[in-house]
């Protein structure tokens, strides 16, 4: 029976693991390792069947030798706790052929590794006897550039670390509990180092665990499918196995008892009589379910009435789909037209301040001027004053500092400096400040709005689903019956005026209807107001031709004035 089994662990150098060693083991051939000068030669040649080598677009032709391809990574990797390679190790299942195992693992690796820019080796083992049937894949640990045939520069970058609200996390000095800043009076923030390699990420080794399970599923009998999720993912309460190793199935061969192998036994004893347990369950309360239907179907029969037949959906079908599509382009426009509004209001904001400023930054720039006039005063004094007019402005900055911190309560450095330098970079940084606080929330509006109006670019793009359309065309269906035959409906509420009127066509003929264009169904009360309208209009213009044909009998002329 095939099970599924998939693992991936790094070729470190700093556990003294090596990409040549690893190659010399899973190939069972003589390896030569140009970076440290050494040979290996592992052995074990009859466990292993095949041995291939697949590398990606634009890898140089070279690389189809695996020992000049992984020494060639180990050359370019450098670092004392580099890790050049990558090994995957996956269970082949017993059902294939020696041609499907083959199949079966190149075209995994093309899908997920070369198609990303890997090259790898992969060597097909067992047992020496036909068993346990598995191939281990090495991968080379960092991408090949196809434009240029040459390894990937980057595989790591430095980022700002950010809160659960999407900001930066300032960097805090332990003495002074602030945030730390440079020699320019720059704010620090905290950074971290984030992998770039595809193959350190999480959603990735779950794409190569579940692709595998694909891969092999599409070779399998539906009876023999294996599932990468486990126990717990499948929403199964059996017990899993454990690892039992080549040592201890070695024991077990040689005719003693393994640990772990009896370990298995009693979990796979215990997990069938729960099967077989529960197989009874399920017979027990499929026959009582049987006996509830008949029961049921009786009772139903003796109570049978006549049911209303289903109304004629598909005539509405059309304009059911055509009213999604434009109630979705409506929803669509109004996001966009708020998004316009939103983005107006950034630049309009930013001509006022540019312009104008606020009230805070007003207040806030002239008592920091104050602070400012103090400390120029003392730097431009000469030697004898200079002392007095220092304590005078470290007096005044602490003043002013106490005066801004009301005017701005919100700001989070309020210290203005006693320097001169010091106090102009501190103003600019008010500044900046107030005006970020000022425009933080229409740009996040607009944000906002850009990802809603991506949602619903998103949504107008997808074809409505027939659940839906056929919902829609339900409710026309129904309310064309109630139309037609009201006296079906006894406790049908008296007509507003307000009903929307059915005006679809049907599309039998393959012709599209003549209300196409329609974005919404028309009321009564539409058209009364309609008909009104025209009414009026009609009875402006007699009006006018009146007035056109004898104007003073529409309105007398005014005299002013003593005429004679």
């Amino acid at each position: 029976m095939a099970i599924y089994h998939l693992s991936v662990s790094n070729v470190s150098r700093a556990s003294g693991s090596k990409a040549t060693a690893t190659l010399s083991y899973i190939s069972g051939r003589r390896v030569h390792d140009e970076r440290r000068g050494e040979t290996y030669d592992y052995g074990r040649k009859e466990r292993v069947l095949r041995v291939g080598t697949l590398l990606p677009e634009g890898a140089p032709a070279e690389y189809a030798d695996p020992a000049v391809l992984f020494n060639a990574v180990e050359l370019h990797e450098t670092g004392r706790t580099a890790r050049p390679a990558k090994k995957i190790v996956v269970a082949l299942p017993r059902e294939f052929t020696p041609r499907q195992r083959v199949q079966a693992l190149e075209e995994y690796i093309r899908e997920n590794l070369n198609a990303d820019g890997y090259a790898a080796t992969y060597a097909i083992h067992d047992d020496g006897r036909g068993n346990n049937p598995h191939a281990h894949i090495l991968v080379a640990n960092r991408q090949i550039d196809p434009a240029t045939g040459g390894w990937a520069r980057l595989k790591q970058r430095m980022e700002y670390v950010l809160d659960e609200r999407g900001e930066r996390v300032p960097l805090i000095d332990p003495e002074t509990g602030r945030q730390k800043t440079d020699k320019r009076g720059r704010r620090q923030w905290k950074r971290t180092s984030v992998s770039l390699n595809p193959l350190d990420r999480k959603a990735k080794l779950k794409a190569l665990r579940e692709s595998w399970a694909n891969t092999c599923n599409a070779r399998l009998d539906e009876t023999a499918r294996i599932d990468h999720r486990s126990l717990e993912d499948q929403g199964s309460d059996l017990e899993p196995t454990i690892h039992e190793g080549y040592a201890a199935r070695a024991i077990e061969r040689a005719g003693g008892v393994s640990e772990r192998c009896q370990t298995n036994r009693e979990i796979r004893r215990s997990n069938s009589l729960l099967t077989a347990v529960r197989a009874e369950l399920g017979r027990i309360f499929d026959r009582l379910g049987e006996l509830f239907a008949a029961k049921i179907g009786r009772l139903r029969r003796r109570q049978a009435r006549p049911e209303p037949a289903e109304p004629n959906w598909r005539y509405f079908e059309g304009d059911a789909r055509r009213q999604l599509e434009a109630d979705k382009a409506d929803h669509t426009a109004a996001i966009r037209g708020k998004l316009m509004d939103a983005r107006a209001d950034v630049g309009n904001r930013e001509e006022w301040w540019r312009s104008h400023g606020t009230e805070e930054h007003e207040a806030a720039k002239q008592i920091i001027d104050v602070a400012r006039a103090a400390s120029r005063e003392a730097r431009d004094a000469n030697i004898f004053k200079r002392g007095r007019l220092l304590r005078n402005a470290e007096q005044v900055a602490g003043e002013q500092s106490e005066r801004l911190r009301g005017a701005v309560p919100w700001l989070e450095d309020a210290d203005i400096p006693a320097d001169w330098d010091q106090a102009n970079r501190f103003r600019m940084r008010t500044t900046k400040a107030i005006y970020d606080h000022d425009m933080q929330p229409r740009t996040r509006l607009v944000a906002e709005l850009e990802r809603r109006l991506e949602q619903a670019e998103r949504a107008e793009s997808e074809r409505p689903s027939p659940e839906q359309v056929k919902a829609l065309a339900l409710r026309m269906a129904e309310q064309r019956a109630q139309a037609e035959n009201p006296t079906q409906d006894t406790k049908r509420p008296a007509p507003s005026g307000d009903e929307p009127l059915d005006l679809s066509e049907p599309e039998d003929w393959g012709e599209a209807s003549p209300f196409e264009s329609r974005q919404a169904p028309r009321t009564k009360a539409d058209l009364l107001n309609e008909i009104r309208q025209r009414t009026d209009s009609l009875t402006g213009q007699r009006e006018a031709e009146q007035r056109q044909i004898d104007p003073w009998s529409a309105q007398p002329p005014q005299r002013r004035g003593h005429g004679r």
